[in-house]
């Protein structure tokens, strides 16, 4: 039987479920690359690690040039999610949802919807903490996913 390759690619700049990708990775020795701007930069953070230019879209435009289909991102830029479903990645964000390609339209109305409301100042409260059960569920989901294809 032969072994697919995938990487799991790690939009890094606010990812707060870092220590849980990296343990299930390890485990099933799968690599993971973290990409993130300079302004996340230590020299610290190990041969995972990717740094660019920092620029809006400099982290999703890496990420879009290098995945693979099958690879597993993980994001919670939903207009990048929409450009990597097209290419047969899964996309995951850090709360454990996977997003689908018939969810595209009904995400990218509600990103135009915020950012409308953002434009008369109405900003909203943004999204809570994230739980223990979301950090559950999200390892979860990307064991799931990795199971799926045979990892």
């Amino acid at each position: 039987m032969t072994k697919f390759t995938l990487t799991i690619w790690v939009d890094a700049d606010s990812c707060p479920v870092k220590e849980e990708i990296r343990s299930i990775a390890y485990l099933q020795t799968i690599p993971v690359r973290f990409v993130a701007s300079y302004d996340h930069y230590s020299p610290d953070l190990g041969e995972e690690w990717t740094f660019v230019e920092k620029g809006q879209d400099a982290v999703d435009l890496f990420i879009l040039n290098h995945v693979n289909p099958g690879d597993v991102v993980v994001t919670q830029d939903l207009s990048l999610a929409s450009l990597l479903l097209e290419r047969g990645v899964y996309v995951l964000t850090p709360r454990g949802k996977l997003i689908k390609s018939f969810e595209v339209e009904s995400i990218m109305h509600s990103k135009y919807i915020r950012m409308k409301e953002k434009r008369r100042g109405n900003y909203g409260k943004g999204p809570a903490a994230l739980t223990r059960h979301d950090r559950m569920l999200f390892k979860e989901r990307l064991s799931d996913i990795l199971h799926e294809r045979g990892m």
